[in-house]
C-alpha cells in the first residue's frame, strides 16, 4: 500500500512537472501565435484588407531574412509599410 501511494505522488509529482514546465522548452511559441495574428490584424487594417499585398510582403522579407519567424516577417513588413506611408 505504501509502495503504491508513493508511486502514485511520483507519478503526479512528475506530471505536474512537466505540466507547469512546459512552455520553458518553447517558450515563444505561443506568444508567437498571438503576434502574428495581431500583426496580421494590424496589417489588414492598414491596407484595406489587401491580403495579398501582406503576403507579397512577408516573401519579400523571407528572400532577405530566411531564418525569421512569421511574426517577425509580419514585423518586418508593418514597420517597412509605416515608413513608406510616412513618406
Amino acid at each position: 500500500m505504501d509502495a503504491l501511494l508513493l508511486t502514485l505522488l511520483m507519478c503526479g509529482f512528475v506530471w505536474a512537472l512537466l505540466h507547469f514546465t512546459r512552455n520553458l522548452r518553447r517558450p515563444d511559441q505561443g506568444e508567437g501565435r498571438r503576434a502574428e495574428r495581431a500583426l496580421e490584424e494590424e496589417l489588414l487594417r492598414l491596407t484595406r484588407g489587401n491580403r495579398g499585398a501582406i503576403e507579397r510582403g512577408v516573401t519579400a522579407q523571407r528572400r532577405q531574412h530566411p531564418q525569421a519567424s512569421r511574426a517577425e516577417l509580419l514585423r518586418r513588413v508593418r514597420d517597412e509599410y509605416v515608413r513608406d506611408r510616412s513618406r
